[in-house]
């Protein structure tokens, strides 16, 4: 029988993107969401997680988006004047990006630490509970990687990537992300957006996890609103993945062939 992990990420990042991710939840097949716990509406999406014990709800640490948690004066390589972190646009347009020597200059390892485990301890504060999984948001650089290993092995909590790795999950979803410019330019124009068919994409790699015992199908679901058009432009496209997600010719396919929706809970160990 074949597994198949499915993940939708940055659960808070808006009201609307947190409608998408429920109703993906709720009417659909997917089965694991991170928090965007820095964000105003983390709150908001907390309130829905108590009712939903079929979904494995972790954190997706974030620095690149919306305002920080740490105080801003002690993480100036990673925030604005205002304490917003700078966005992955302007990020992998710097021409430190291209090296690790720069991106240990943009992302210094002691302010990597200190908001991420700040995150990490706003998502406890709000949830009363551990992240079920740890999440790396957007782009990544060693510092990153290295901070979100270290919480994983002081929590032993299943640290997304590393465990895809680990398990041989991640062919299949990384042949799509690979075939993905706009993710490495992290310029989403929005006609591509509205001309995605994401039901096509799915069923472009859905033969390569029937063949594998676990797999992972990670996407951005969630619903529009004015907000999240102010704070990223990868936006249209989350309703094309919470269609996805909800999609019956999808969960047809699921029950035909009898896969089985797993979460981190089952991996973990």
């Amino acid at each position: 029988m074949a597994k198949i992990l499915f993940q939708g990420d940055d659960f808070g990042f808006t009201r609307g993107v947190t409608a998408g991710i429920v109703d993906s939840i709720d009417f659909g097949v997917l089965r694991n969401t991170g928090l965007f716990a820095n964000m105003p509406s983390a709150a908001y999406a907390v309130s829905f997680m108590k009712d939903r014990p079929q979904a494995c709800f972790g954190i997706d640490f974030n620095l690149v988006a919306g305002p920080c948690v740490s105080d801003p004066q002690e993480i100036p390589h990673l925030v604005d004047e205002n304490g917003n972190f700078l966005k992955s646009g302007i990020r992998v347009r710097d021409s430190r990006w291209q090296s690790e020597e720069g991106r240990a200059e943009l992302f210094p390892y002691d302010e990597v630490n200190k908001e991420l485990r700040a995150q990490y301890n706003r998502f406890i504060e709000l949830t009363g509970v551990k992240p079920g999984y740890l999440h790396e948001h957007s782009i990544s650089s060693e510092n990153y990687r290295r901070v979100i290993h270290e919480i994983a092995v002081e929590e032993d909590i299943p640290y997304s990537s590393e465990i895809w790795k680990q398990l041989d999950m991640d062919g299949p979803i990384e042949k799509l992300f690979a075939m993905s410019m706009a993710s490495q330019k992290k310029v989403f124009d929005p006609e591509d957006q509205l001309n995605k068919d994401t039901v096509e994409q799915f069923f472009s790699i859905a033969d390569e996890m029937l063949k594998k015992d676990r797999s992972v199908f990670c996407c951005h679901p969630g619903y529009v609103d004015a907000q999240l058009l102010s704070l990223t432009t990868l936006s249209l496209e989350r309703a094309k993945d919470a269609q996805m997600m909800m999609s019956e010719k999808i969960r047809q396919w699921i029950e035909d062939n009898n896969v089985e929706l797993i979460t981190y809970r089952d991996l973990k160990g």
